[in-house]
C-alpha cells in the first residue's frame, strides 16, 4: 500500500476535510482526486496500477509514470497537516484501543500496522510512542519475548529523539534569550556551535533541521560576521530546500520553523541584492507561506517579519530626510508603500493582543513603525522621534538590550532629519551607556556613529569630528556587506560638504 493510501486511510473525517479543502484551494486538481478516490475505496485499497487508472484513465507506462509522481507530490502535500495538525494521526491510538474492546483484534492490527509506519515517516514521535507500546504489550500477552523486548528498544529510541528534540528547545531558550544580554566570548559562542553540532547529522531529520537553524540562528542573534559569510547562505538555502522537501515531518505546534529559516535567509540577502532584487526575493519567501492556523490566536510574527524586512529595506535606500526637498522628490510609488506599511504597523499595534509579557514584541514593533514614520513628512519624523523616546521611558525597567541599537539608529537619524543636534549629542550618549555591555549590529553602529559625527561637524566645525567621521567610512568602506551604507554616508558627507577623502 502507498504511503499517501496510508494517510487518507488514518485520517478522521475533520482532518481529511481540512486536508481536502486545502488542495481545493489551492487547485491541487490532481491530488484533490487522488485522496477522494482513496477516501472512497475506504480499506479495500486498489493496487497502483487500478488507481492509476482511476485517477488517469489509463494505466500504460505513460501515465504509471506520472501517477507515482502525483503519489509522491501528494505526499508531500501533507505537510499542510504535519504544521498546522502535527497530532493529526493521534486519534488511532483510541481506534485501535475500541476495536480491541469489541474484540476485534484483525481491524485494531490493521490500523496499528500503517499507522507504524507513517508515524515513523513523519516522525510523530507521541503517535510513534504509543503504538509501539500497543505492540510490545501484545508481544509480551502472546509470549512472543523477543518481540516484547525489539518494541521496547524502539521506545527507547524514540525517547531519546524526543530528550534530543527537547535539550535542543532548551537550549536555545536558555542561551538564545531575545531579553537576555548577547555579549559572549569566542569560546563561549563556540561552545554554542558545538552544542548544535553534535546532531547535524542526525538520521533523524526533526532533530537535524532543527540543530542547523539554532547554528545558523545563534550566529544571527550574536551579531557574529560570519553569519554572512556564504557558506551560511548556502546551508539557509540546503536548509529550505530540505524543509520543502520533507515537509511532512512534524515539529512542534506551533513552532513556524520554515518561517524562521526564511527571515534569516532574507536578512542575509539583504546585504547581497541589489534593490529590486531584494524586494523580488523577499515577495517570493513570504508570499509562497501560507500563514499557519495558529498566528491567529497571537501576534503574527510572519506580518511583522515582513514589515521588519520591508522597513530596514526603505531606510537602507530612502533615508535622505537631511535633505530639505526629500519627500517632494521621493517617488509617488514610494511613498504610497511607505505609508501602507506605517497604516499596517498602526492596525496591529491597535489589536488587542498586547498582553502582560509581550513588551519586547510591542517594542520590536513600535520600532519598525517609528522606521517608516520618519521616512516621511517632518511632522510624521517628530512622531517618530517621540515616540521612541516614550519607549525609552515607559519600559526602561524592561530587558531588550538587543533592540537598543536598532532603535538608537532610528532614534538619532529622526533628530538629524530635524537638525536637533542637541538632542543628537544626548541620544548618543545614551546609546554608548546602555550598549557598553551589549553586542551591537555593525551596520547600525556606524549608522548611529557617522550621523553623530556630522551632526557634531555641522555644529561645531571641529576638525576632530572629520577625523572620526572619515574613520567609520572607512571602516565602512572595508566591508563589503555595507556598501550601501557606505553610499549613504558618503552621501551625507558630500551633502554638508564634510571634508572626507
Amino acid at each position: 500500500m502507498l504511503s499517501i493510501q496510508k494517510v487518507i486511510l488514518l485520517l478522521d473525517d475533520f482532518h481529511f476535510n481540512e486536508f481536502k479543502n486545502h488542495l481545493k484551494e489551492n487547485n491541487a486538481e490532481l491530488p484533490f482526486r487522488l485522496i477522494s478516490q482513496i477516501r472512497n475505496d475506504e480499506w479495500e485499497q486498489k493496487e497502483s496500477d487500478e488507481l492509476c487508472k482511476a485517477v488517469y484513465g489509463s494505466k500504460d507506462e505513460k501515465s504509471k509514470k506520472k501517477f507515482f509522481q502525483l503519489v509522491h507530490y501528494t505526499f508531500r502535500l501533507t505537510s499542510y497537516l504535519s504544521r498546522n495538525y502535527p497530532s493529526y494521526l493521534t486519534h488511532n491510538i483510541s481506534a485501535i484501543e475500541r476495536f480491541i474492546n469489541k474484540g476485534e483484534l484483525d481491524k485494531a492490527n490493521r490500523v496499528a500496522e500503517i499507522l507504524l509506519d507513517i508515524a515513523h515517516k513523519i516522525e510523530d514521535f507521541t503517535t510513534l510512542n504509543a503504538v509501539l507500546k500497543y505492540y510490545a504489550q501484545q508481544a509480551q500477552i502472546t509470549e512472543n519475548k523477543n518481540s516484547s523486548i525489539k518494541y521496547h528498544q524502539q521506545i527507547n529510541d524514540v525517547l531519546k529523539s524526543e530528550h534530543i528534540i527537547n535539550q535542543i528547545y532548551l537550549y536555545m531558550r536558555e542561551n538564545l534569550n531575545f531579553k537576555g544580554k548577547s555579549v559572549l566570548s569566542d569560546a563561549q559562542m563556540q561552545e554554542h556551535l558545538k552544542f548544535y553540532d553534535l546532531y547535524r547529522n542526525s538520521k533523524t531529520l526533526s532533530i537535524q533541521f532543527l540543530s542547523r537553524f539554532a547554528y545558523c540562528q545563534t550566529l544571527n542573534y550574536l551579531n557574529d560576521a560570519h553569519f554572512f559569510h556564504d557558506d551560511i547562505l548556502d546551508e539557509l538555502n540546503k536548509l529550505t530546500d530540505d524543509l520543502e522537501k520533507n515537509g511532512f515531518v512534524v515539529f512542534s505546534f506551533s513552532d513556524d520553523i520554515q518561517l524562521n529559516v526564511d527571515y534569516l535567509k532574507l536578512k542575509h540577502l539583504i546585504y547581497k541584492l541589489n534593490k529590486d532584487e531584494l524586494q523580488k526575493e523577499a515577495s517570493a519567501l513570504i508570499k509562497k507561506r501560507e500563514p499557519l492556523r495558529f498566528w491567529k490566536n497571537y501576534v503574527n510574527t510572519p506580518e511583522i517579519i515582513y514589515l521588519s524586512i520591508q522597513a530596514s529595506y526603505y531606510l537602507t535606500h530612502y533615508n535622505q530626510g537631511y535633505k530639505h526637498d526629500y519627500y517632494e522628490n521621493l517617488p509617488k510609488e514610494i511613498k504610497q508603500q511607505i505609508e501602507f506599511n506605517k497604516n499596517k504597523c498602526e492596525e496591529i499595534l491597535a489589536k488587542p493582543i498586547w498582553d502582560e509579557g509581550l513588551y519586547v514584541r510591542y517594542i520590536n514593533l513600535n520600532s519598525i513603525y517609528c522606521g517608516f514614520l520618519i521616512l516621511g513628512t517632518k511632522a510624521d519624523v517628530k512622531k517618530g522621534v517621540e515616540k521612541l523616546e516614550l519607549l525609552l521611558v515607559n519600559f526602561q525597567q524592561i530587558a531588550f538590550q538587543r533592540l537598543y541599537d536598532a532603535l538608537f539608529a532610528i532614534l538619532i537619524t529622526g533628530y538629524f532629519f530635524l537638525e536637533d543636534h542637541e538632542s543628537i549629542q544626548e541620544c548618543y550618549k545614551r546609546y554608548e551607556k546602555l550598549t557598553s555591555t551589549t553586542s551591537k549590529n555593525l551596520e547600525n553602529d556606524f549608522t548611529i556613529k557617522s550621523v553623530y559625527y556630522a551632526s557634531q561637524w555641522i555644529n561645531t566645525s571641529r576638525k576632530q569630528y572629520v577625523e572620526k567621521f572619515q574613520g567609520v567610512l572607512d571602516k565602512v568602506r572595508e566591508n563589503d556587506k555595507l556598501q550601501h551604507l557606505r553610499a549613504s554616508i558618503e552621501d551625507i558627507g558630500s551633502y554638508f560638504q564634510i571634508p572626507v577623502k
